[in-house]
């Protein structure tokens, strides 16, 4: 028979452990539905994730609740309750309405989008600095790669040879 007390008991002896495994499956699981649901992913896969984010919130609510029986309070304790409450009403949004995350999250994007090009504008390469690569798919013309008469290369310049190949 399950003993709620030796539970709590447990929950309260293993806080780190528990709190270092429920946090971060908790916070991913939770971005993983909203990327499912803003890439318009299969309902069913995205209730299967929202299934199990929204039992990883339930876990780290209940463990944080042992806490609060007992009469601890402490700013972890509100941190940890706030973001087991923020992840579970996150999931209830995507399983709710999905269309609106959907829309609010590609509108984010397309914002951050803009905001990006105005900090640092996209980059234009330079014409006379694009390289010419030599195709490998069909015969090739080795004079147009080679260097032209008249122009003394790298080598020849060390070296001190002035004469044109």
């Amino acid at each position: 028979m399950l003993n709620l007390n030796a539970l709590l008991d447990f929950s309260r002896c293993n806080c780190v452990g528990i709190c270092a495994f429920l946090v971060p499956i908790n916070i991913l699981a939770t971005a993983l539905t909203v990327v499912q649901v803003s890439r318009n992913h299969s309902p069913r896969l995205i209730h299967l994730n929202i299934g199990f984010a929204s039992l990883a919130a339930v876990l780290l609510a209940l463990h944080d609740l042992s806490w609060l029986m007992i009469g601890v309070i402490m700013a972890p304790t509100y941190i940890l309750f706030t973001i087991a409450l923020v992840c579970l009403s996150f999931n209830a949004w995507a399983g709710c309405h999905p269309h609106s995350m959907r829309q609010l999250v590609l509108t984010l994007i397309n914002y951050c989008q803009k905001g990006l090009t105005m900090v640092w504008p996209p980059f234009i390469p330079n014409p006379l600095l694009q390289l010419d690569p030599i195709p490998l798919n069909r015969a090739v013309n080795i004079r147009r790669y080679q260097s032209q008469p008249g122009i003394r290369t790298r080598r020849q310049k060390q070296f001190g040879i002035h004469f044109f190949i």
